[in-house]
């Protein structure tokens, strides 16, 4: 009787030790479903459910799990924003930006490298690099930067030059590219290096002929006759050099920018009349018939400015036009804005010279070049004064038909009769 007993007691005890083990095993899944939820809460970027233990014991552990939930939400919360910065940056930035990741294929694009490439962010992430640079070169630079190096590509291509900087992204095995659209720079550097050149070849032709008289007069055995010729021509070559020095500051102030446009009320009949009475004995040594037509106009604008381009204007057409031409000054106005123009029945400019007759120093016959006696900037300085009050200049040419040269000035404008 007694190991009966003993038996049904044990088979009780195993049976009460098994609920025991089954409602703990319950709680445990319990707790472990709760902690699971709280971090896949987390995971998804919610903010993480706090987590409650079903089993008293586990306390500490709760408090312990909690603290460590919220340093992991708070570590993604810090990188979620530095992402967010990032973007934001990028997206800013005037230099293009695309992110390759160690395969070379495009992870990230900013909207100027979108414009630089011609490409949209959608279509090209996620595809080889090849697909927006269209730049083999980056190949083997790619090679270089994965080993550590950090270097420097330009890619040109129908007349634009792109300068690519490539670093490696540390830790991820990808690469940085930043791309500058270059060209501007490129093509200023040319403009100036020209310019140099041609101030220099200016310079030096007047420099040449003062150093040939000086040095013959200096000669025991210069009569008067010559030396009077010579000292004439020294003068010339001298006032040639102070119009080209003269020329140049002018052109270099009114780049800078400095002095800001004066607005006033502007007669412009009046202004051309004046500038070309001014012209007129001028005109007059060269055959040259210089007249002005038109109608009143008023222009709100720079008095001195536009008195500058009429005088570059005029002096250009009188100097090109031959003897027996005509110059004519027309004032009008065209809609909400006054327009002058300068035309002659000169020799013309060809087609291919159009494009180019704004620049410095440029001639479309340098053989005229000492008979017209100009600095060679006239119309240089008349495009730039132009620009600096907002006017459009432009010329209309055809070789054997003469020029027209159109100032159309914005603002105020009032036309009546003469």
């Amino acid at each position: 009787m007694t190991g009966l007993a003993f038996l049904i007691g044990a088979l009780a005890g195993a049976a009460v030790g098994a609920g025991i083990a089954w409602i703990l095993r319950r709680r445990a899944l319990g707790a472990f479903d709760i902690a699971l939820r709280a971090l896949a809460s987390l995971a998804s970027g919610g903010e993480p459910e706090r987590f409650y233990a079903p089993v008293g014991d586990l306390a500490e552990r709760e408090q312990r799990f909690n603290e460590v939930l919220q340093q992991l939400w708070d570590r993604l919360a810090a990188l979620e924003l530095d992402r967010m910065r990032f973007l934001a940056i990028i997206r800013n930035l005037r230099a293009g930006v695309v992110l390759l990741d160690s395969r070379r294929l495009v992870q990230v694009i900013n909207p100027a490298a979108e414009r630089i490439f011609g490409v949209w962010a959608p279509e090209v992430e996620q595809t080889y690099h090849l697909a927006i640079t269209h730049t083999y070169a980056l190949e083997s630079a790619l090679d270089r930067v994965e080993r550590g190096e950090v270097l420097q590509v330009e890619r040109r291509e129908e007349g634009r030059t792109l300068q690519i900087d490539l670093a490696p992204v540390p830790g991820t095995g990808g690469t940085l590219l930043v791309v500058h659209d270059v060209s501007e720079e490129r093509r200023l550097l040319e403009v100036r290096s020209q310019f140099v050149a041609n101030v220099s070849h200016e310079l030096r032709t007047p420099l040449t002929v003062l150093g040939g008289f000086a040095e013959t007069l200096l000669e025991d055995d210069v009569d008067e006759t010559h030396r009077r010729r010579f000292l004439r021509h020294i003068a010339e070559e001298t006032r040639r050099l102070s119009l080209l020095v003269d020329d140049l500051l002018r052109l270099a102030a009114i780049e800078s920018g400095r002095e800001r446009p004066e607005r006033s009320q502007v007669d412009l009949l009046e202004l051309a009349r004046a500038v070309a009475e001014r012209y007129g004995p001028e005109a007059r040594a060269r055959g040259v018939a210089l007249g002005v037509d038109g109608r009143p106009a008023l222009a709100l604008s720079d008095r001195d400015r536009i008195e500058g381009i009429l005088i570059s204007l005029i002096d250009n057409a009188v100097k090109y036009t031959q003897e027996g031409g005509h110059v004519t000054v027309r004032v009008g106005s065209a809609g909400p804005a006054a327009e002058l123009t300068v035309e002659d029945d000169g020799p013309g400019i060809p087609a291919a010279d159009l494009p180019r007759i704004f620049e410095r120093f440029y001639r479309v016959d340098r053989s005229r070049q000492r008979a017209t006696g100009g600095s060679g900037l006239g119309l240089a300085i008349a495009r730039h004064l132009a620009l600096s009050i907002g006017a459009e200049l432009h010329v209309e040419s055809e070789v054997g038909q003469g020029s027209a040269f159109h100032l159309r000035i914005p603002g105020m404008a009032q036309s009546g009769d003469a």
